[in-house]
């Protein structure tokens, strides 16, 4: 009965220190984990500052087709359509430019002459 309580004593002696090894172990990877973390930071800091620096890039940004405006509708039926698909393609081409509906009024409203304004 001696012989099993000193056996397990060290046994429970050695676990502890087994467990101790183990923990001092993970807390080196992790304090080794938080320094590269932390250069990585510092790395992409600088490289986001000078960036920020140069300002928005204009590599993304397409630009529109030149497209010119219809000649202004005088209220002549037959040149109706004409003029109905040539407004229809400035808006579509130009979407940015006349993203909402009161900008696509007002453009027509500029287009528009002779009797058709009153």
């Amino acid at each position: 009965m001696l012989k099993t309580k000193v056996c397990s004593t060290r046994t429970g002696k050695s676990n502890q220190r087994l467990l101790g090894d183990l923990q001092q172990i993970a807390l080196e990877k992790q304090q080794q984990q938080h320094e590269e973390l932390t250069l990585l930071m510092q790395k992409r800091e600088a490289t986001i500052v000078p960036l920020q620096q140069q300002g928005p890039s204009t590599q993304g940004i397409t630009k529109e087709p030149k497209i010119g405006l219809p000649i202004k509708f005088n209220g002549t039926r037959s040149k109706f359509r004409g003029f109905h698909n040539q407004v229809r393609l400035v808006i579509q081409m130009h979407s940015s430019r006349y993203p909402t509906e009161a900008s696509r009024v007002r453009l027509v409203g500029t287009l528009l002459s002779g009797t058709t304004l009153a």
